[in-house]
């Protein structure tokens, strides 16, 4: 592996945003955009607000980590933290203390997601003649829609019911009424949202092509296989929130069969490939990824070396053996649900526990993972630790869908099609075939082991639990808990305090 550094890394990307980015949109802050008669006026200028629009997403998913604040370390399968705030989520189940600074509400994500719908907005009435052809028109509108729907699955999936903003807001003039008042958008029903999602994924698809391996884009952006992989996601989502519906079930099934078919990606083979493949993986842009987020100094988007434990790197390497542990990365933890799997006969000729853990044999619970551990010297330092990360942060990838199509097929009571996807995830692996009992429960525990190995520290497991409702090894995640909507993140209180429109998640009524 390049150069791999035991050290915490702080986030600064170094991609610059050309164009005024827009505030807040539901905490009533004042917006300002371009406006579009100096603005949209060529692709060129398109593909910057469309470059702007990923910055923002990334900003949301990487600021201190959220994204594996949201989708890891609730799950308690393989990863323990001893940064001591994760304490409070990992054995109390207390959601509402690591919020800290922006990521304490759904604020970055709206901007991401607005930002996307202005895009979409002002691309659509720009003239085919500005763009150099028709399909290249139709490419910005078509990532700016998986943007949009990418960034309101995510706050989807981390509380719920949250609003849904119909038009793209450009100025504090839109926050008010004709009377002066302020206008007030409350959360909608979770099943609408996901509704919103679904069509804003269909335009998507609709609108965008196959891409392949070697493209330059490939992966780090959307193409008609990303927008697949989301909606096979979210109608298997729907389809858990609307006691098993057979018909988000199929659509989830024909879009993962899309993607496995059409996307020109394919599986990486552990066993086969060692840790050349697994490396390729992480480093991104690989023959397996569907989308990520680009992570590279080769295009000024990379995380600079500190001490601190903030950031991705930062949340999933161990501290320096020089300088001793210093208490604040994730390691393993014996009495979490995910070891009582990993040390299973059947793990023992799992190639992924060396390839994805740092001396997992010998450390055991002491392990940590390394899908963050690729590095590069700062050319300008001499310091032995200034170093750039070079892993990318893999949010959609073809071991993930064929484990989501599995999954389905399961929820389906197609378990020899459900066996047959989770065995070929398997076998990449050198784990010997499933042999266990055909029916659901027991497929539905085979298909969240594999994923919580396979997907480790991709920020899945916490919203796997939930999709799947499966809680095994959660203690405080009872039957009360769950049908209060529990699983969810509380609304920050800030939120309510400026749009008292909003309404307080059942179980965090009062604890706040």
């Amino acid at each position: 592996m390049k150069k791999f550094q035991k050290i915490y890394l702080s986030i600064l990307t170094a991609l610059t945003i050309g164009f005024s980015s827009c505030s807040g949109i539901l905490d009533q802050e004042p917006i300002t955009i371009t406006h579009p008669d100096v603005y949209w006026s060529s692709q060129s200028e398109a593909e910057q607000a469309l470059a702007g629009s990923y910055a923002l997403l990334k900003n949301a998913l990487l600021t201190q980590s959220s994204f594996l604040i949201w989708g890891e370390f609730p799950a308690m399968t393989l990863m323990d933290s001893q940064f001591w705030i994760m304490n409070y989520i990992e054995n109390n189940g207390n959601y509402s203390l690591p919020y800290r600074g922006e990521t304490a509400d759904w604020k970055l994500f709206y901007r991401a997601a607005n930002w996307a719908f202005t895009i979409e907005k002002y691309v659509n009435e720009m003239p085919e003649e500005l763009f150099a052809t028709s399909q290249e028109k139709n490419r910005v509108l078509g990532e700016a829609a998986f943007v949009r729907a990418l960034s309101y699955f995510y706050m989807a999936r981390i509380w719920g019911e949250v609003p849904i903003v119909h038009e793209s807001i450009e100025t504090s003039d839109q926050l008010i009424t004709e009377d002066g008042f302020i206008v007030e958008i409350g959360r909608s029903d979770e099943k609408e949202v996901l509704e919103y999602i679904l069509e804003t994924t269909d335009k998507a698809i609709s609108l965008l092509q196959y891409s392949a391996p070697g493209n330059q884009r490939w992966a780090i952006f959307a193409n008609k296989a990303s927008a697949e992989a989301l909606k096979a996601h979210v109608s298997l989502w729907y389809a858990g929130r609307d006691g098993d519906n057979s018909g988000m079930i199929q659509q989830s099934i024909d879009a993962a069969t899309s993607v496995i078919n059409n996307s020109n990606a394919s599986l990486i083979d552990y066993v086969a490939e060692g840790n050349e493949g697994f490396e390729s993986m992480v480093r991104g842009q690989s023959k397996t990824g569907l989308f990520e987020l680009n992570v590279s100094t080769d295009v000024d988007e990379s995380y600079r070396v500190t001490k601190n434990d903030n950031t991705v790197p930062g949340l999933t390497l161990n501290a320096p053996l020089q300088d001793g542990n210093n208490g604040n990365a994730p390691w393993g933890n014996p009495d979490f649900y995910g070891f009582e799997f990993m040390v299973q006969p059947e793990r023992e000729s799992d190639v992924r526990k060396d390839l994805f853990f740092y001396d997992f044999e010998d450390l055991g619970p002491g392990t940590f993972p390394m899908k963050y551990a690729l590095s590069s010297d700062d050319p300008d330092s001499e310091n032995t630790y200034a170093v750039f990360s070079e892993a990318n942060i893999l949010i959609f990838r073809m071991a993930d869908i064929y484990l989501l199509r599995a999954e389905a097929y399961t929820r389906q009571g197609d378990y020899a099609s459900a066996i047959a996807d989770l065995d070929m995830v398997r076998s990449k692996a050198g784990v010997p075939a499933y042999d266990g009992p055909s029916d659901r429960p027991s497929l539905i525990k085979a298909i969240f082991d594999e994923r919580a190995i396979e997907l480790v520290a991709e920020g899945h497991a916490a919203f796997d639990r939930i999709r799947m409702d499966y809680f095994e090894g959660v203690s405080w995640m009872g039957s009360n808990r769950k049908a209060q909507k529990g699983y969810f993140w509380p609304v920050s209180p800030g939120i309510i305090v400026k749009n008292p429109s909003i309404v307080q998640t059942e179980y965090w009524q009062g604890r706040l």
